[in-house]
């Protein structure tokens, strides 16, 4: 070796070489994707502002604010129709409704914030509720409810893909992509909850939201407690997504837009599709806001009054994000019941 006498290189620590080490260059690689993704986004919504006119979508935004207290409710009972199909896919183990509301409200920033939220919110209520129920339980109600947001979503979706084909007087591009995007949630949703009672998946499943490998089998014979789709829970998500629908008739009416039953289901369908877009941008800041823009004349609305119905749904979700940071901070759990 050059140098004569030197020696070789140590061999680096173990924790180096543990699959937490070898992930990283990945996390960093993911976070960096992210924040261009996030920068993108924001570029894309600040031209789409600029072409319309600073002026005339603020003009907008404002005249939606004596709606914003129905938007807040609707946004609310949503968040408890989770917490509801929660509760009773624990059963049998009881969790305190308070306990429920605060794991619901405090995943909720994750959820609406992080790129692919859904998945990781799951991840925290899997987290948080694992003191309560054990944490093979836990993950397999994460799991459920990855689930059932998939599948709950679908019969809106089929819906709203009814309403832009009668909306736009026919078979528009925008319509068959929400089509095909409710057909590709049913079969994610079948996916995932059948994936689940597969040993090979499960094992993946249980790392995804426990944070332990060695929880499978406990885990698919929590999974198989249940159905692969139960019944009440699945209805209490469907309910939730209704709600989210009854937000955009709220919101149509707020800038002065027909806001009958079947508007209301083209822009959810709208809302949907630029959310699946942006599925990996924070906030989906930029997707939403383009679809609508997109489909400013299919919902008979301007360019300014299109902008204004996404940006008044990034304020609700940010109030509620921001209630979820202080909810982590000053709401203390309940300790389970012994």
């Amino acid at each position: 070796m050059p140098g004569g006498g030197a020696r070789a290189p140590a061999a680096p620590p173990a924790a180096l070489n543990t699959p937490a080490a070898r992930r990283r260059p990945g996390a960093r690689r993911r976070a960096l994707l992210h924040a261009a993704l996030g920068a993108f986004g924001l570029a894309a919504l600040a031209a789409l502002i600029r072409h319309v006119g600073l002026a005339e979508m603020l003009a907008a935004v404002s005249r939606a604010a004596p709606f914003l207290p129905f938007l807040i409710a609707l946004e609310a009972a949503r968040i408890g129709c989770e917490a509801i199909a929660t509760a009773v896919l624990c059963a049998p183990r009881r969790v305190p409704a308070a306990e429920l509301l605060r794991i619901h409200v405090v995943s909720y920033p994750v959820m609406a914030l992080m790129p692919a939220g859904r998945a990781a919110g799951e991840a925290v209520k899997a987290a948080l509720l694992s003191p309560h129920v054990g944490a093979p339980r836990a993950a397999a109600i994460a799991t459920a409810n990855q689930s059932l947001a998939l599948l709950a979503a679908a019969p809106l979706s089929f819906l709203a893909a009814a309403a832009l084909f009668r909306v736009g007087g026919g078979a528009s591009p925008l319509a068959l992509g929400v089509l095909a995007h409710a057909a590709l949630l049913v079969v994610s949703g079948l996916g995932v909850a059948f994936a689940a009672r597969q040993r090979a998946a499960s094992a993946w499943l249980t790392r995804r939201f426990a944070r332990a490998g060695q929880l499978t089998a406990a885990f698919q014979e929590a999974v198989r407690e249940r159905p692969p789709v139960p019944a009440w829970p699945f209805a209490a998500c469907v309910a939730g997504r209704a709600l989210q629908a009854a937000q955009y008739a709220v919101l149509l009416a707020a800038v002065g837009a027909e806001s009958g039953p079947l508007r209301a289901l083209a822009a959810y369908g709208v809302g949907a599709a630029g959310t699946a877009a942006g599925d990996l941008i924070p906030g989906q800041i930029g997707a939403t806001d383009g679809a609508f823009t997109l489909a400013a004349s299919l919902l008979g609305l301007t360019a300014s009054s299109a902008i204004a119905i996404s940006l008044l749904l990034h304020l609700l979700q940010a109030a509620f994000a921001l209630a979820g940071i202080a909810a982590t901070l000053a709401w203390r759990r309940s300790p389970p019941a012994r």
